[in-house]
């Protein structure tokens, strides 16, 4: 009989060790996309490491409470490993609220909301250092704590589906729906490690789990792959005009106009429409108006212009550099550069022999270029 046992506990831990290895990996893995795509103009970009510290303190608690539970036999190793696993695992959702307290999240959440919460999930982790044993209805009663900052963190992700857009919008659904899975998991873990069930539903309990908490992390991991840029809420919304330029015979080899596509989206008021289209009829976003002010200025590199009610940002050719790329925003939002350097990649990538030979080319260059629609399109998704 005794045999029997071990061997069920040897059964639960190696079966838990399957989330356990996906679930670090997964942590690094978000925290790889980060690095990734890390840019000191991009600091929403933070929820990656908000979504992978989740993981990994969810993942480290449960673990510690299962070496505890199963293979610790010390009183004093099996107290201090049980309240470290507890500690991970209230720390999850703590971790996460440290990353959206912060003031760009401001206008999407109330962040003092959000600091009092965190500040009462601090309660049970407390408590874990306080209570004599972790059956204490006191403890158990300040895990609603822990509860109420995870529902607010849960609201927190719907808002942040219903303001995104695209396929960024799309990830955040992914997540939402495998951190609530995986978050059931951690519900199972909960009953397991206090020891309130009878034994053999607590196996049942557990393996379900187990389960859970595998498929949660499979859905979390398609919403991290290829995760791209987190620009401002309203980025699209503020695009007007993206020229490129040939600095050599002075003419605009392609032109796209983000108006236009404003145009059969049914949310954008027609006046709004209307007004940017007589702003633009004026000539203060001509083209020879741009290629003036680029032609006169070579020798600064500058990188940023205000004219009139409009911004235009500037990225330069690498191969060929008498090419340059000009965005025409409405504001100065701090991640235009990182849009703009990124067409300019995917221009020069999608493009790279022709551009080689680009002055040996006869005929109407607009014409040739103008496949790269396709790609300002996915940029636009």
């Amino acid at each position: 009989m005794l045999s029997q046992i071990e061997i069920s506990k040897e059964l639960q831990f190696l079966a838990y060790l399957v989330p356990v290895i996906i679930g670090i990996q997964l942590a690094l893995y978000f925290f790889f996309q980060y690095r990734k795509i890390q840019d000191i103009t991009l600091p929403l970009n933070r929820v990656l490491l908000a979504f992978g510290s989740f993981v990994l303190f969810i993942i480290l608690g449960p673990l510690l409470i299962q070496i505890s539970r199963n293979f610790i036999e010390d009183r004093i190793l099996y107290e201090l490993f049980s309240r470290m696993g507890w500690f991970f695992a209230f720390f999850s959702t703590f971790s996460v609220s440290i990353f959206i307290i912060r003031k760009d999240f401001s206008i999407i959440i109330n962040l003092n909301i959000a600091k009092i919460l965190m500040i009462f999930n601090i309660i049970p982790i407390v408590m874990i250092l306080l209570v004599p044993y972790l059956g204490s209805p006191i403890f158990i009663l300040s895990i609603l704590f822990v509860v109420l900052n995870g529902l607010y963190i849960i609201r927190f992700q719907l808002i942040l589906i219903k303001k995104s857009i695209g396929s960024i919008r799309k990830k955040f659904k992914l997540f939402l729906i495998g951190a609530i899975v995986s978050l059931f998991a951690l519900v199972f873990a909960s009953l397991v490690g206090l020891g309130v069930l009878p034994p053999v539903i607590n196996e049942i309990i557990y393996f379900t789990g187990v389960g859970e908490l595998l498929t949660g992390f499979i859905i979390i991991f398609f919403s991290v792959y290829d995760f791209p840029p987190f620009y401002e809420f309203e980025w699209r919304n503020n695009l007007l005009k993206l020229f490129i330029i040939n600095q050599h015979n002075k003419s605009c080899i392609y032109s796209y106009n983000f108006i236009e596509k404003l145009e059969n989206n049914s949310k954008i008021s027609q006046n709004h429409l209307y007004n940017n289209e007589i702003l633009f009829s004026k000539g203060i976003m001509g083209i020879e108006s741009i290629i003036t002010i680029i032609t006169g200025t070579i020798k600064e590199k500058i990188n940023k212009i205000k004219k009139g009610d409009f911004h235009m940002f500037l990225e330069y050719g690498l191969n060929p550099s008498h090419i340059t790329y000009i965005l025409v925003v409405k504001r100065d939002l701090s991640s235009t550069h990182h849009l703009l350097k990124s067409i300019r990649i995917k221009f020069e990538s999608f493009f790279k022999e022709i551009l080689l030979d680009l002055e040996d080319l006869k005929g109407d260059q607009g014409k040739l270029f103008s496949s790269f629609e396709v790609i300002i399109n996915r940029i636009l998704q």
